[in-house]
């Protein structure tokens, strides 16, 4: 519950857009947009300069469609505070509504949509980041993430991506979705923790990378948990769906709960580095570069997940990835799926970003 008693303010833009800095916290700021330009304001507001720039910050997307004009949605740091972006409200923020595709990040297939540097923590959730165009000599055609260490007695910068639809962006570079990288001030200090969790990734294309590319430094710890990786489309050679590693045999990766499947590409996963990265209990056909960690296992390999449609990443009753998934993978299991619905049922938990909420084949039984 919003604590009373701090600023309340409303902007009004020339385009009737209002950005309104709710009640919060001492210390912390709450900000309601409902339109790229207080969007984009927030952000400034939240970032170095800005008057929320030494205090943690929320920024509350109305339900709409939020386009860029020029140049991506951008926020950048060195204050160590955290920032939370998570859409789905009401037009006044007063309520939620986590069905995904609510608050959407539109690059209009001309700019990147969303470009984060921060030393702090970052959350991402409950929005979709599409039609984000990259080219040139960067990464991350719908997103770019950079997690910066300054100090070496820093805590590690953290990204929390939870619930969020990353579709039909591209770069003509090398990654086409979303691309996640860290810095460290000295060599072998631990720079950055990721958890990319409940998420789908779908429709982008790059020559390299289609979907995600994780490039941590050493000692960093990534974490992907019950996402979906479909229809991803790489144009170039020897290129993957998703890329992760660092190059550093301190650079890890758990991958667990996650479908990759029926993605354009010569593999589904590329391992930079050493046997770094372990997978249990996913679905996917190929990997290169280096090995699975030992401790991998429960995986189903090239298995058909059996979506409800070709653009309905639900699975079917009769999927094979229903109740297949781990409840303790490696970095905690989510609390939601990315439509809200809890976690898991029963005991149990599916494979990839949807969890089945029929009870009805819960225990292979029809209860009528």
């Amino acid at each position: 519950m919003l604590q009373s008693g701090n600023r309340n303010r409303v902007v009004m833009w020339a385009s009737v857009a209002i950005l309104l800095v709710l009640s919060a916290p001492a210390g912390a700021v709450t900000t309601c947009v409902d339109s790229a330009a207080s969007f984009e304001a927030a952000l400034t507001d939240a970032g170095t300069g800005g008057s929320g720039n030494n205090s943690d910050n929320t920024i509350r997307l109305v339900a709409g469609t939020f386009t860029t004009s020029g140049a991506p949605f951008t926020f950048s740091t060195a204050s160590g505070f955290a920032l939370t972006i998570e859409g789905g409200y009401s037009p006044t923020c007063a309520s939620q509504d986590l069905a995904p595709g609510l608050s959407v990040l539109d690059g209009g297939n001309v700019n990147q949509a969303l470009s984060i540097q921060t030393n702090g923590t970052i959350t991402v959730r409950h929005l979709t980041i599409r039609n984000g165009f990259h080219g040139g000599s960067s990464d991350g055609g719908g997103a770019r993430i950079i997690l910066r260490q300054l100090q070496p007695a820093d805590p590690m910068p953290t990204l929390v991506f939870d619930s969020n639809v990353v579709a039909n962006n591209s770069s003509d570079y090398s990654v086409g979705g979303m691309y996640v990288s860290a810095s460290a001030p000295e060599p072998n200090t631990p720079a950055a923790i990721a958890y990319i969790e409940n998420s789908l990734f779908a429709g982008n294309v790059a020559p390299t990378v289609a979907a995600l590319s994780i490039n941590l430094t050493p000692g960093s710890t990534s974490y992907l948990t019950n996402d979906t990786f479909t229809k991803n489309v790489n144009t170039g050679p020897a290129s993957a769906t998703i890329g992760l590693g660092g190059g550093d045999p301190t650079t890890l990766a758990y991958v667990s709960n996650t479908i990759s499947y029926g993605n354009t590409a010569s593999y589904d996963y590329y391992l930079t580095g050493f046997q770094t990265v372990q997978f249990n209990n996913d679905d996917y056909g190929t990997i290169a570069g280096s090995q699975p960690r030992p401790g991998s296992g429960a995986n189903l390999i090239g298995i058909d997940p059996q979506f409800v449609a070709s653009d309905d990443f639900h699975l079917q009753t009769t999927s094979p990835l229903l109740r297949a998934g781990t409840l303790t993978p490696v970095g905690g299991l989510p609390a939601i799926d990315i439509e809200g619905n809890p976690r898991s049922f029963a005991g149990f938990v599916d494979i990839g970003a949807y969890q089945d909420t029929d009870v009805i084949f819960a225990n292979s039984f029809d209860s009528s």
